[in-house]
């Protein structure tokens, strides 16, 4: 038997957008009591999570993920306003939306799921929300989000990465194991 090992497919982004979404975090710190803050390396919007998967699938899932990204074209987003899951009136999950007018994360998400599910692999379906998720709270409570905080900051979206987590405290470390560039299909 093979060990299993737990694994997403992401959009990952410039230093310029991680640091960005740190900055918002750390201006809302003070304001959201008991939340645990995403560290600013893990901020990533997640197109595809599988879970744990036996590590001899793991060949499969990263052929899935090639095949996705090089369908894909690049496009642009934005960082969006700030959101709250389920609601800000009970918040489990704080967020930066990702401004998207082009549906490019959703169709990466799409190509994705489709590509692991061909091969025989089930990826957790969810409706898809283009999101960074930057604070978890331990209680759902209500939050107070500030409007105009989060800059409109612009970025190229061009590449699927597969990470594997690696569950530890404070946070989880999230482990690249292959980077695939958009458009290497056509």
């Amino acid at each position: 038997m093979t060990d299993r090992v737990r694994l997403f497919v992401a959009l990952d982004f410039p230093a310029a957008v991680k640091d960005a979404v740190a900055a918002v975090a750390s201006k809302l710190s003070h304001t959201v009591p008991d939340a645990r803050w995403v560290p600013r390396d893990n901020v990533h919007v997640t197109t595809t999570f599988l879970g744990w998967v036996e590590g001899d699938r793991v060949s499969e899932i990263a052929e899935a993920a090639a095949e996705a990204a090089g369908g894909m074209l690049p496009f642009d987003a934005r960082l969006g306003d700030l959101g709250a899951f389920p609601s800000t009136r009970r918040a489990r999950v704080v967020w930066i939306g990702i401004d998207d007018p082009a549906g490019g994360c959703a169709a990466a998400a799409a190509a994705c799921e489709d590509a692991v599910e061909r091969r025989g692999v089930g990826a957790e379906r969810r409706p898809f929300v283009p999101h960074l998720t930057i604070a978890r709270l331990r209680v759902p409570a209500p939050v107070a989000l500030p409007e105009a905080i989060v800059p409109g900051l612009r970025f190229t979206v061009d590449r699927l990465t597969l990470f594997r987590s690696h569950m530890r405290r404070p946070a989880p470390a999230y482990e690249e194991l292959a980077v695939y560039p958009f458009g290497l299909n056509g």
